[in-house]
């Protein structure tokens, strides 16, 4: 059954619930009263960390009259009016994926930011990246092909993002993610181990920014596509991922930020823009050891910039704020000396992403967007999957 386009959609609910956390999803659920939510548990707390095992249970819950199926991890908090503007969501694409979070340091999280900068309301899921299940809304016909395909004694720790990514590809379905996100990520301890990536939250959430509308998750439609290329620094160094690049099978590319600007007309202009905000930084008391942060932190908001078409619907500057402020603190989470050194200076640094985000799109304007990379240099790229496992590929590609 799939739902009618101008139907109103039925919504079920539940949520993915470990046994030490059954107080937290059962506030959770407290909060989804119209949807009847019930609590997914574990069905084998002691075996193998993993989320699938629960992910299975918490979907094999769908209402017997529902058009549509939400699961939440039980480690979310819902933004203000979350249960309306869920429901406008899916009366607005009602036989689309919709996600309604993406981690501040993921490639789905610099989409969302993207999207952001150009007052959009949804953006299209980075292929090739895991689906974020934080929050997740399935029409029926997708929870039912993916309960078939995930055996109910299947204990795999593959994760569960892992194999809903890879199970709606294979059915060529494609997913939407919400901008600004309905919900946050809370920062309790992980059950299977992602502590390792330092605090993981939303890219863009939507109690952060006071002038959201209260209706939808924004204001100026969806993108066609995803933004062809991202801005991503999850390890302190900004770089580019490419999402759609030609001849390489659609796999993500990535190249250091001095790499994609070298030889561009836009490498001078962004050089000495920086050498004029490094002087603004006296007041920063910047250790001679951390200005390459600062650095960093300039040249990815001038990236961000230079990539951010102009567009009929131009967002707040609180959502611009919200947004460059994620990229900051998301790009050092794994970080915790310089988390802490950027997390008491954050509104200094994020003004000055600020600053560079408008010189890079004030230097797109006058200039022009960059022209896409010769199929010469995207042969030579290595895939973007590979950032997450050796970091040091970013300074040397």
């Amino acid at each position: 059954m799939s739902p009618a386009t101008g139907s109103t959609p039925v919504i079920s609910a539940a949520i993915m619930a470990h046994p030490r956390r059954l107080d937290e999803a059962g506030r959770l659920a407290d909060t989804l009263r119209p949807w009847r939510a019930r609590i997914a548990v574990d069905p084998d707390p002691h075996g193998p960390p993993t989320t699938l095992r629960t992910a299975r249970a918490a979907w094999s819950l769908i209402g017997a009259g529902a058009t549509h199926h939400l699961v939440l991890q039980d480690d979310v908090e819902p933004c203000r009016d979350f249960v309306r503007r869920v429901e406008a969501a899916a009366l607005e694409h009602p036989d689309t994926p919709l996600a309604f979070y993406a981690n501040w340091n993921s490639w789905n999280g610099a989409a969302t930011r993207a999207a952001a900068l150009q007052g959009a309301s949804w953006v299209p899921a980075v292929p090739g990246e895991w689906v974020p299940t934080l929050a997740l809304l399935l029409p029926r016909h997708d929870v039912e092909a993916l309960l078939s395909a995930v055996s109910g004694e299947d204990a795999a720790p593959e994760p569960d993002d892992v194999v809903v990514a890879r199970e709606l590809a294979a059915r060529r379905r494609s997913v939407l993610i919400s901008v600004p996100h309905l919900v946050e990520h809370v920062g309790s301890a992980s059950i299977i181990g992602n502590d390792r990536y330092g605090p993981r939250h939303s890219a863009c959430f939507a109690d952060d920014v006071p002038d959201a509308p209260p209706g939808r998750p924004g204001a100026a439609g969806t993108l066609p596509q995803t933004p062809p290329v991202l801005v991503h620094r999850p390890h302190g160094h900004a770089h580019v991922v490419l999402t759609t690049p030609d001849g390489a099978d659609g796999e993500p590319l990535f190249l250091s930020r001095q790499a994609y600007l070298r030889g561009t007309p836009a490498a001078g202009r962004a050089q000495e823009r920086w050498t004029r905000a490094r002087a603004s930084l006296s007041g920063l008391r910047v250790p001679a050891e951390l200005m390459w942060l600062c650095e960093e932190i300039w040249h990815g908001g001038y990236l961000m910039g230079l990539h951010t078409p102009p567009t009929g619907h131009p967002p707040s500057p609180a959502l611009v704020r919200v947004a460059l402020r994620s990229w900051i603190l998301g790009g050092s989470a794994g970080d915790p000396d310089r988390r802490l050194w950027i997390e008491q200076r954050l509104a200094r640094l994020t003004g000055l992403a600020e600053e560079a985000f408008t010189a890079g799109r004030d230097d797109r304007r006058a200039h022009g967007p960059l022209p896409a990379l010769p199929q010469e240099r995207l042969a030579g790229l290595p895939a973007a999957r590979h950032i997450w496992r050796d970091p040091q590929l970013a300074l040397s590609t």
